[in-house]
């Protein structure tokens, strides 16, 4: 048993690592995105022997909600295929529901301690990783700091560049809630990295993450009263010492806030100028959506516009445009049940933290299929149902 309880950390480890890696292939680092396959798609595979340690029949217990909304979306799109083009992103709302089983089956199998310490081993590692790596990057922030403009050019571990960089960075900064000092060290890091990126989604996740640390049930009222006070701190020294427009005049991440939905807002421009043909695109399908994949599609055909974009960046429209009304209900109540199991933990989880904050950063982006978060889902689930079990045998 001792071998199999080893052999699922160290999958998990590896399988973890692999998907914070995002654009490693086997050949190499993946510089454009597109139809290649990722190593972590190889490695995926691997888990298939494990299964063969548990029960056939614990397949079956996974929530009914989850199955229903893969099996809702995967029905609704092989209907609407018949109607509009195929896309392969189907596939990758498949692959996500078995980083859930993975992620399932093995917090069934190791502890909940053995769980968080491999997350946060395997999370330091990519850590360091993006910090090192901008150090081959300095040329090119030095360009960026003299002549700002959108983010700069900068190789990413994860698909979808700089700003989902700084995003996966901060929602995995959660893992490590329970490790005090740890924590601020790694949230300093993700901020200074998301200054860096000029990422605002980096740093309003962050923000979040550590907002809801805040009020976790593993922050002592010692560490709040600490926090209250040095914010307070900030805050004063920010009004009397600090000239605001002047520093975000020379701070470019700073700058890009004040921009925020003004017309030299290029990020929020961009998505405005899909979203004003939303409701046509809507409107066309009967609220019956059209297929995984096809929401860009969707939207230039209305337009007649081709966009740059492969997604809305606001997943609660990409899956309303693409599954309908049915399948926007069905992630729903995804949401919903495992919110309500988020909160009852009292966030003392780190995974209910990320998963809140996922919720919450999906207004802005993300479009379904980021298989590291069902992983953190599956684990969530797996942990929260794990510990109703041991309550009730204790009774």
């Amino acid at each position: 048993m001792r071998l199999t309880v080893n052999s699922f950390g160290l999958y998990l480890f590896l399988f973890f690592l692999f998907l914070n890696l995002q654009n490693l292939g086997l050949t190499g680092w993946i510089l454009v995105e597109g139809t290649a396959i990722k190593l972590y798609h190889y490695f995926a595979l691997l888990f298939i022997p494990f299964l063969f340690y548990k029960p056939k029949s614990e397949l079956l217990k996974i929530p009914s909600y989850v199955f229903e909304y893969f099996a809702g979306i995967t029905l609704i799109s092989l209907l609407l295929f018949l109607v509009y083009p195929f896309n392969r992103l189907l596939v990758n709302h498949l692959f996500a529901l078995y980083a859930f089983v993975i992620g399932y089956y093995i917090a069934g199998t190791i502890t909940q301690e053995q769980v968080f310490k491999v997350l946060q081993q395997a999370a330091l590692l990519v850590f360091i990783i993006i910090v090192g790596k901008l150090f081959f990057h300095i040329p090119e922030i030095k360009r960026f700091m003299k002549a700002p403009d959108g983010h700069p050019d900068i190789y990413t571990l994860y698909g979808g560049g700089t700003n989902l960089e700084a995003t996966w960075m901060g929602l995995n900064t959660a893992l490590f809630i329970n490790r005090k000092r740890l924590f601020y060290l790694v949230l300093i890091v993700t901020l200074a990295v998301s200054m860096i990126y000029a990422s605002r989604v980096g740093v309003v996740i962050a923000i979040l993450v550590a907002g809801f640390k805040f009020i976790s049930a593993t922050t002592s009222k010692q560490e709040r009263r600490a926090i209250v006070m040095l914010g307070l701190m900030a805050v004063l020294a920010f009004i009397f010492f600090i000239d605001l427009d002047n520093l975000a005049e020379k701070v470019y991440a700073l700058q890009r806030f004040t921009e925020f939905g003004s017309s030299t807002d290029k990020g929020m421009g961009g998505r405005f100028a899909m979203w004003q043909y939303y409701g046509s695109a809507l409107w066309d399908s009967k609220f019956m959506g059209y297929g995984a994949g096809n929401g860009i599609y969707a939207l230039e055909s209305i337009s007649g516009i081709d966009y740059e974009e492969d997604n809305l960046h606001n997943l609660y429209m990409q899956l309303l445009i693409e599954f309908g009304i049915i399948g926007l209900l069905l992630y729903l109540i995804v949401v919903y049940n495992i919110s309500i199991k988020a909160l009852k933990s009292r966030l003392s989880n780190p995974l209910a933290i990320i998963i809140l904050v996922y919720f919450i950063a999906s207004l802005i982006q993300f479009r379904g299929t980021d298989a590291l978060i069902w992983l953190y889902i599956g684990l969530f689930l797996k942990i929260e149902t794990n510990k109703i079990k041991l309550a009730a045998n204790e009774q």
